[in-house]
Parts: structure tokens; C-alpha cells; sequence
């Protein structure tokens, strides 16, 4: 069973669809950030106003307890689709460090992510602790997915280790150290810009600052903080453009060799000008919902597609074995 085709192309399903349920969980609790529906079930957890299943009366009264039950609902929905991709992606390709790895941080990051809701409800926590669980949400959807793209690279080459006996390695040989700096660096840039605009999201600042294309009030006793970090926040996403451009450049001239690394690249460019074209339409609309929804969504696929690279750049876990190996293992498989 485990051996069988129908079984990986079974944990690659489940993967996929982890990934997408994770990306739909972060969706409604932007969704009940933005709205203020934190508390729509009370300063309860795992309980919503007392009820384990609220009724359906209950939740048609109240848009805020019905948006926070869904966000509720669909984290063991996430879970239980993880576990069974975890535990079927370990019995058919744990022989690949990869799997184990994005397995252990996919759970991780969830599980982090689940506590971090709870608490939030539980406590009335403070812009800090509220952009922190932002951050952990999108390094959970960016785990979940990469999750999947490796189950899909092990499944690739599991046919051959079937056949020699011989695990071929996930990734092809690294780039040059410098490349792989360049791509790491911009992860934690990112990280921070992304943790600095959800910390003025959540103080209440979001609407304070218009100007474009960076703030022009002045003088805003409450918000003097935020206006300080507003400056950084669209620094910093102007300077990730740049830091774009100048990695498709770079893996255009690895192309020919590393194709992958140009494909993930061209990504984080499409998306970082995405970005940028959704914080202007953030600003201009006042912070509407479709704005904020469409801002928070996009950085979802800049930050999975950026850490792609990195990760695309690191050497591989397994070494590429010769050829004269790979035919020592199919022979010894056939008799």
C-alpha cells in the first residue's frame, strides 16, 4: 500500500489541501481581526459563550460570534488534515531530511499558532502579541506549503529508489554562497516588514496615515509611534521591490542550470509588486475590507515564494550519488 502510486499521489492531496485549509483559517482570522471579532464567542476557549456547538439562531444574531466560531472550526479541520499528510508523508518518504523537517515545522508552527489564538481570547493581549501571531500564522501557511512541494519532489524520485535503492536528492547542487545569503537576508526583512504592518494594524493606527508614498501627518499625539514605524513599514517595502528585482536578475543568469530558482524568484516579483500596488489601494480606500483582505492575502504568497528560494538555495540534504551507485542498486533490487 505504502509502496504504491495511489498512496503518494493520495499524501500529496491531503498536502495540497492542509495547505489550502491553513490558508483559509489565516483568511477568517484576518477577517476577525479586522472586523473586531476576537471576542464574538467571549473570553472563552475552547467554549464560544459557554456552548461547545452554538445553534444556528445564536449565530445568525451575531456576525461577529459567527465569524470567530468558523475561525474556531476550521483550526481542527487544519489539524486533522496535517496529521494525516504528516504521518502519510513520514511512512512513504521519511528516508528525505526535507520531509522531516517542513513535517516537524508545519506542526509546530500550527500548534503555536492555535495557542496564540487561544490566548489572544482568553487575554486581551497587545498589538505586539497580536502581530506576533501573524507572523507565525504566515510561517505556518509557508511550512504547509512547502510541505507539499516537497512531497511532490520525493514523489519524483521515489520511483527510482524503488527501482536502485538509492534516494536521489530533492534539490540540485547549490548555488554560490553569496546567492544564498542574498536570498536568506531577504527572508527576516521581509518577516519584519510584514510583523512591523500588522503591529500598526493592530494598535489602531492602519487609517492615521495617508500620504503617499509615505505618510505626510505630523503631530498625531496618539499615533507618534506608529507614524515613526509607518516610515520604516513603506521603507522597507520599497526597498523589497528592489530586493526583488535584483533576485530575478540574479537567478536569470542561473536559469539555465537552476530553473527553479528563476520560477520562484519571478514569483516574489509579481507579488511584492502586487504588495505594493494593495498598500497604495490600502491607503486610498481608507482601509476598506477588500483592501486589507487582498494586503494580508498577497504577502502570503510573497513570503512562501521567497522562502521557496532560500530554501531552493540551500545544498542538498542528500548528495547526488554517481551513476556506477545507481546501477550497483538496481542490480542488487533485481536479484
Amino acid at each position: 500500500m505504502i509502496r504504491s502510486r495511489g498512496f503518494g499521489t493520495l499524501v500529496f492531496i491531503v498536502a495540497i489541501l492542509s495547505a489550502v485549509q491553513n490558508f483559509i483559517v489565516n483568511g477568517i482570522g484576518f477577517l476577525d481581526a479586522y472586523t473586531g471579532s476576537a471576542f464574538g464567542c467571549g473570553h472563552e476557549w475552547f467554549l464560544c459563550n459557554g456552548q461547545v456547538l452554538p445553534s444556528l439562531q445564536t449565530l445568525e444574531k451575531s456576525l461577529s460570534m459567527f465569524i470567530e466560531f468558523m475561525h474556531r472550526v476550521g483550526v481542527p479541520i487544519l489539524t486533522a488534515l496535517l496529521l494525516v499528510s504528516a504521518v502519510g508523508a513520514l511512512l512513504r518518504y521519511r528516508g528525505w531530511r526535507e520531509i522531516q523537517l517542513f513535517v516537524g515545522l508545519s506542526i509546530f508552527f500550527v500548534l503555536l499558532e492555535a495557542v496564540l489564538g487561544g490566548l489572544a481570547v482568553v487575554y486581551s493581549e497587545p498589538a505586539s502579541v497580536i502581530a506576533t501571531h501573524f507572523g507565525v500564522s504566515l510561517l505556518a501557511f509557508a511550512c504547509t506549503v512547502l510541505l507539499a512541494i516537497y512531497v511532490r519532489r520525493a514523489e519524483r524520485v521515489y520511483g527510482e529508489y524503488l527501482e536502485s535503492g538509492v534516494k536521489l536528492p530533492l534539490r540540485d547542487a547549490a548555488p554560490s554562497v553569496s546567492f544564498r545569503w542574498f536570498a536568506w537576508l531577504g527572508v527576516p526583512i521581509l518577516y519584519l516588514d510584514m510583523y512591523i504592518g500588522a503591529y500598526i494594524s493592530s494598535s489602531g493606527a492602519g487609517d492615521a496615515f495617508r500620504g503617499l508614498p509615505f505618510p505626510a501627518e505630523s503631530g498625531i499625539y496618539d499615533f507618534h509611534h506608529a507614524l515613526l514605524l509607518d516610515w520604516v513599514h513603506r521603507s522597507f517595502a520599497l526597498f523589497l521591490v528592489l530586493w526583488m528585482i535584483v533576485l530575478v536578475a540574479w537567478t536569470r543568469r542561473l536559469r539555465g542550470e537552476r530553473p527553479d530558482l528563476f520560477r520562484g524568484a519571478v514569483f516574489a516579483l509579481v507579488f511584492v509588486v502586487l504588495q505594493a500596488c494593495s498598500g497604495v489601494y490600502l491607503i486610498v480606500s481608507h482601509v476598506s475590507i477588500q483592501a486589507f483582505m487582498l494586503h494580508v492575502s498577497i504577502v502570503s504568497g510573497l513570503f512562501v515564494s521567497l522562502l521557496y528560494v532560500a530554501f531552493q538555495s540551500v545544498p542538498p540534504l542528500i548528495p547526488a550519488p554517481s551513476r556506477a551507485s545507481v546501477d550497483v542498486g538496481r542490480e542488487r533490487t533485481a536479484h
